[in-house]
């Protein structure tokens, strides 16, 4: 009887484990950035300055971590 309570709570924390992931994602979606992309940046202080540049026109500005480095997206 021990060993089918143990199988079944390590089933119960699988399945609880697998949720909470999926939730996450569904989370992490839902932040995507919504302005204007304007370019991709190696180092975050390139992104910044590009974002506080009064060249770019935007009203607001947002520096997001990628694979490749920071992507820019401003709001005009």
């Amino acid at each position: 009887m021990r060993i089918k309570s143990t199988i079944a709570a390590a089933v119960l924390a699988v399945a609880t484990a697998a949720g909470v992931s999926a939730v996450g994602a569904g989370s992490a979606a839902a932040a995507a950035p919504e302005g204007t992309y304007y370019g991709t940046y190696y180092e975050l202080y390139q992104c910044r300055a590009a974002g506080e540049d009064p060249y770019t026109g935007g009203y607001y500005w947002q520096c997001v971590e990628t694979w490749d480095g920071w992507e820019l997206y401003i709001w005009y």
